[in-house]
């Protein structure tokens, strides 16, 4: 009864802020119709606060903790949800789970403890820690966490079926994760985990706090998130609002890339080579320095600075000013700025002379024309020339210098065009010379090299999901690009799927550049026993750590032919109530096939690389695209010797993702032969 009553309270004083907002919102509009452009951003700010309210109105705490003082005795109830609010009397209504005292929760047993605060470290004694089950403003259970294990608690969080999107975990956080989301923000960290630890869900909460502890003097929009696939980014976007966090920016690596080119590259899709590995690598890095040299050469148009035929400057004495300036700096476009600045000041300096000089040579055109069009057109010509020259020819000058305006795709096809130039016993084919994935780095770097970081120095903090599918010249070339930002990346060796593009050590990463420890995440909450023991038999094969997963026990793993009806297995899983199924091909040919077979009979969906989301319920999808999702029911599709080769690590890796994409059920089909690992 007293928490039904204390749940009461505050949900009557989160309605009296959604009251309060809306009379604020009225007198915004009344008080500033004068100016719109202030109305209108006090006003959003007001409605995302309202919203907020309203969308944790219905689950406004999650937990509760009482904590005794040492030093003021006093003992502070604190009840804990994804925000804090503070009633019109500021009293406070609840703590944000991102408040250094919201640690004790996460990190602390009953009895003597403490906690880091902006003051230093408080001692005092944890007196209560109680997890509640509020659904739709109803307290539906609570348990106290010195009678109920954790794993306990974990096991009832995690038996539920999921929805198509990504949860939150704030509620669930263990302490190695809380460890990691709270990790100071000048810190670079590489985290690997096994699947199902967390990893994503831990990168997005390490971002929420972040954003949460550094709100005084970093903008929501100086942080960024990078994902494998636009799929995936919009897979995991609404966990960031639902933890009252809008405006990060969320990438893949194309988007990342056009977004810094200032282009819409268009990917030629062919299958990837050995040629990949190369360009992925940091020894693709000296091939392209090597091509910014020649571009170095051509920055420096091969004509005078003219106007109207009348010389300003001899190309001769700008490439002086431009050899001069070009060991300060390996940007061009600095480069570039600094022989402006030069040129500017040289002209500024010549101004009277040079006016002189252009009316006598207006005055020598004069002479040998008669037609009075063109006469006319030589006055106009002279004022412009006088008037160029005594703004510095500033707007002449820009113009003057090749490269720095060009669009990079067309100098990096360029450069592939003329690769043997530039790289000894390496042959790029016809194909190559076309913009692949594995391209994007090296134009992102090409880019650098010539214009610098532009408006990418704003970033302070960087998000890499999935990181193992990067080579270390992606990690080098962001370090480059986003200077003045720190980085969290996360990834999982074992779920290196892509022949020719991974990181082959973690090693690789702190060696082009990032200060950085590296954390495990070891435990796997995603998946249930069984399946993580038949998942581990991959782990063991390859010589890889095997993850551990959480007490949490289901049914065996299937194993069967596939004379059994997939629609029919799907059916038992739809009435079973679970509400995302997913059936996993190895290729995009195979789940294509399963999408045709099944789209008559069942409500199912394609997922492939052009997919921007999943809303739920059955789809076919390949063992690529399903890494960093999670489904309540998986069925594998083919699971055959002859179409994951036990000889081929990555294959082998690409089944262990397939597997642990499950919660709660899997069932792994074969046409002839089971894979041998998993007998």
């Amino acid at each position: 009864m007293e928490e039904e009553l204390k749940l009461k309270e505050v949900i009557d004083e989160f309605q009296n802020l959604i009251d309060e907002n809306k009379l604020k919102q009225q007198a915004v509009m009344k008080n500033y119709s004068h100016d719109v452009d202030t109305m209108v951003s006090l006003l959003n700010s007001l409605e995302n606060k309202e919203q907020t309210l309203k969308i944790n109105i219905e689950k406004p705490y999650f937990a509760r903790i009482d904590f005794k003082d040492s030093n003021s005795l006093k003992t502070e109830v604190c009840y804990i949800g994804k925000i804090g609010t503070m009633n019109e009397d500021n009293k406070i209504v609840t703590v944000d789970w991102r408040t250094p005292i919201a640690s004790l929760y996460y990190d602390s047993a009953l009895g003597n403890t403490g906690y880091l605060a902006p003051e230093g470290r408080i001692e005092g004694n944890l007196l209560l820690k109680r997890q509640y089950n509020i659904e739709n403003r109803k307290l539906l259970d609570y348990y106290d966490v010195d009678t109920v294990s954790n794993d306990e608690l974990l096991n009832s969080c995690l038996s539920t079926s999921v929805d198509s999107r990504l949860k939150n975990i704030v509620s669930t956080i263990q302490k190695e994760q809380n460890d990691i989301i709270r990790k100071p923000i000048e810190q670079d960290i590489i985290v690997q985990g096994v699947a199902g630890s967390g990893k994503t869900t831990v990168a997005l909460h390490r971002i929420a706090y972040l954003v949460y502890q550094n709100r005084d003097h970093i903008n929501i929009d100086q942080y960024m998130i990078i994902g494998p696939n636009k799929f995936f980014v919009n897979y995991i976007s609404s966990v960031l609002p639902d933890l009252d966090v809008n405006g990060v920016g969320e990438f893949d690596l194309l988007e990342f890339t056009n977004s810094f080119l200032g282009e819409n590259i268009k990917l030629d899709k062919t299958s990837d080579d050995y040629i990949t590995k190369f360009k992925m690598s940091i020894s693709y890095k000296d091939s392209l320095d090597k091509y910014v040299v020649k571009l170095n050469e051509l920055v420096v148009s091969n004509q005078d600075l003219e106007m109207f035929g009348f010389t300003i400057m001899k190309r001769e004495e700008i490439l002086k000013i431009y050899d001069r300036v070009s060991k300060d700096t390996e940007i061009i476009l600095n480069r570039v700025e600094k022989t402006i600045m030069f040129m500017k000041k040289e002209i500024n300096l010549r101004q009277e002379k040079l006016i002189v000089l252009a009316n006598k040579y207006i005055d020598s055109l004069f002479e040998s024309e008669t037609n009075n069009d063109v006469l006319k057109k030589l006055v106009k010509q002279r004022e412009m020339i006088k008037k160029e020259i005594k703004n510095d020819c500033s707007s002449i000058i820009r113009k003057y210098f090749n490269i720095v305006n060009e669009k990079t795709s067309l100098l990096y096809i360029n450069f592939l065009k003329n690769f043997s130039d530039y790289e000894e016993g390496v042959t790029l084919t016809l194909k190559n010379q076309k913009i692949k994935y594995e391209d994007l780095v090296a134009l992102l770097y090409l880019r650098y090299r010539i214009v610098g970081n532009g408006d990418y120095l704003k970033y302070q903090h960087v998000v890499i999901d999935e990181s193992q599918d990067y080579g270390d010249f992606f990690f080098y070339t962001l370090k480059c690009i986003l200077s003045n930002a720190s980085f969290s990346v996360f990834g999982d060796l074992a779920q290196t799927i892509y022949e020719y593009r991974t990181i082959e050590s973690w090693n690789k990463v702190i060696e082009v550049g990032y200060d950085s420890n590296l954390y495990y995440l070891s435990k796997s909450y995603r998946t249930t026993i069984e399946i993580m023991e038949a998942a581990n038999k991959i782990n063991k094969y390859l010589g890889l750590t095997e993850a551990e997963a959480v007490i949490r026990h289901g049914k065996e793993v299937v194993y069967e032919k596939l004379s059994y009806s997939l629609s029919n297995r799907i059916n038992e899983f739809l009435n079973k109530g679970y509400k995302t199924i997913a059936v996993i091909s190895k290729t995009k040919e195979d789940a294509y096939l399963i999408h045709q077979q099944l789209k008559d009979t069942l409500n199912i969906n394609l997922i492939s690389d052009e997919s921007l989301e999943y809303n739920g319920g059955v789809c076919s999808i390949t063992s690529s695209l399903s890494k960093g999702l999670e489904f309540d029911a998986v069925i594998i599709n083919k699971a055959d010797s002859n179409i994951f080769n036990i000889e081929n690590d990555f294959d082998m890796k690409l089944l262990y993702v397939s597997m642990t994409r499950a919660l709660h059920e899997l069932v792994v089909t074969y046409d002839n032969e089971l894979v041998s690992v998993l007998k």
